[in-house]
Formats: structure tokens, C-alpha cells, sequence
């Protein structure tokens, strides 16, 4: 590829960010599923999350290899 470097900084600076939002998201997580909110609501949005999070790890490591 015949990209400026200046855009592959701002993959990697993307994936730096992204990375540290999703700690974050599962920080939080792990706190819901700790706290006292209903099984069923901790459920839906562990549903929501996981996909989501899944999607996020590939999409990293498909950027982190170009």
C-alpha cells in the first residue's frame, strides 16, 4: 500500500484509543455483574456487549497487521 505513514500513525493511534475503551467498557461490565440490578437486565446487556466486543478485538488486530 502506498499510504502516507501519517495514516498508518493514525490506525495505530485508533486502535490505542479504541483499546482503551473497550477496557474501560469491561470495567464497567464486570461492575454490573457484580452490583444489584436485575439477572435479566445484566443478561441483555452482556448480549449487547459481547458481539460488539468480538467485532472490536478482530477489527484491531486486522488494522495492527497492515
Amino acid at each position: 500500500m502506498n499510504e502516507p505513514q501519517g495514516a498508518f500513525e493514525l490506525i495505530d493511534r485508533l486502535c490505542e484509543v479504541t483499546t482503551q475503551l473497550a477496557d474501560l467498557v469491561r470495567k464497567q461490565a464486570a461492575i454490573i455483574m457484580q452490583s444489584d440490578i436485575p439477572e435479566e437486565t445484566k443478561k441483555e446487556l452482556e448480549a449487547e456487549r459481547k458481539p460488539i466486543d468480538d467485532e472490536l478485538d478482530l477489527l484491531e488486530y486486522k488494522m495492527r497487521r497492515m
